[in-house]
């Protein structure tokens, strides 16, 4: 028996005619896309380097000598706690310590711009607080001072307050309750 190869797809013919002159069109177009996309990227490149001069330099910093330096970060100190001070919600802060009504306490003066004291109470205080506040002041009994220090806690204000020191005024007539309390605030 002899082998019959059976083959339905006919051979392919070289272009002819109007499919000829397709695929020239084809190709010629493609050529000229690819002419075009090597001259615009010549083009981007060139602009990039243009842009690269034209940019901003970093200007070279000089290195300053420690003595430079150190007086630097003195006046930046000097003018970061201005800034601070100048930025102190007071009005609030008043507010906050007035004592109300019921509660009998004279408020003898206020440091804000006070730092915690190294053998205070920390354990609460956050270490994003705002500042610190010292306050001054005088109760009639002790019950009052208690309530007063209750009272600032409860204020939204303060983070932390804190009882530093008290003492009976006992050369006084009435025997007046004198105490220090440290409060750290937030903004």
């Amino acid at each position: 028996m002899a082998l019959t190869q059976l083959n339905f797809v006919r051979g392919a013919q070289a272009p002819k005619g109007w499919r000829l002159a397709l695929l020239a069109a084809g190709l010629l177009a493609l050529g000229a896309a690819g002419v075009d996309w090597v001259l615009q990227a010549r083009r981007a490149g060139a602009l990039e380097a243009q842009l690269a001069l034209v940019q901003p330099r970093e200007a070279p910093r000089a290195r300053l000598s420690e003595a430079d330096q150190r007086a630097q970060d003195r006046q930046l100190a000097i003018i970061g706690d201005a800034v601070r001070q100048l930025n102190l919600p007071v009005t609030r802060l008043v507010k906050a310590v007035q004592a109300p009504a019921d509660i009998h306490v004279a408020l003898l003066g206020m440091d804000l711009n006070s730092k915690p004291e190294a053998g205070a109470h920390q354990g609460g205080a956050s270490s994003s607080a705002a500042g610190g506040l010292k306050i001054a002041a005088e109760a009639e009994t002790a019950g009052d001072m208690t309530n007063y220090v209750a009272y600032l806690n409860e204020q939204t204000l303060f983070t932390s307050v804190y009882l530093v020191k008290h003492e009976l005024n006992g050369a006084a007539p009435n025997r007046p309750y004198r105490f220090q309390l440290e409060a750290q605030w937030q903004d």
